[in-house]
């Protein structure tokens, strides 16, 4: 499987605040890919190109996810909106191809990292009302709230599942946060169990999980 990494948001046009994440996605191995696959907007990849391309980092914008890596990878997916990536068949099928490549290491940012979980809501960054739709469900019983306010945000309550006890387990992204994925693969069930999260040496603040122990 590959590794992933899930960002709260922050690694957009605003990049330049968070230099930790820039220097980790600099110093990375073999070719850096972005892709914009939850938005026809490619500006944050471009901003990101040209912030890497000043530390002396040249990274790739892609149109597709590659189909098989040869040697070490990293591939940045830009944010967007998740239930529109969602609605696309071709784009959610090259991502859970790109998880199972054991050379690849992938960062989800903002709508790519809510679109993983098991549901997916549009959007969270503007203060609007969201929409929810079921997502690629690669984290497990797991959703993705990105952009989050605290573990206490209101807009956890939309992700809940019906189907499963306390309406399942959700992991709250503030700007700026950064989880690597630990397990990925072990769990595609309801249960939890299987799946864990560990703070990226990058992350700027802590991610809120609410089954914390």
């Amino acid at each position: 499987m590959a590794t992933l990494y899930l960002s709260g948001g922050g690694l957009g046009r605003s990049a330049h605040a968070w230099p930790e994440a820039l220097h980790w996605l600099a110093a990375q191995p073999g070719p850096l890919l972005l892709a914009s696959i939850a938005s026809d907007d490619d500006r944050q990849a471009r901003t990101l190109q040209q912030l890497l391309l000043a530390a002396g980092r040249e990274a790739t914008l892609v149109a597709h996810l590659p189909h098989e890596v040869a040697e070490p990878t990293t591939l940045f997916l830009c944010g967007g909106d998740a239930t529109r990536l969602l609605d696309q068949p071709e784009r959610v099928r090259e991502l859970q191809d790109a998880l199972t490549m054991p050379d690849l290491t992938i960062v989800a940012d903002s709508a790519s990292a809510m679109a993983l979980g098991r549901r997916a809501a549009s959007c969270t960054c503007g203060g609007h009302a969201i929409r929810v739709t079921e997502g690629i469900g690669a984290l497990g019983a797991w959703s993705i709230l990105a952009h989050a306010i605290g573990a206490n945000d209101e807009r956890l309550a939309a992700l809940a599942d019906a189907a499963l006890p306390n309406g399942g387990p959700r992991l709250a992204l503030p700007v700026g946060a950064a989880v690597e994925v630990l397990g990925l693969g072990s769990r595609t069930s309801g249960e939890p169990g299987g799946l864990d999260f560990r703070s990226a040496p990058w992350s700027q603040v802590s991610a809120h999980r609410s089954d914390a122990r």
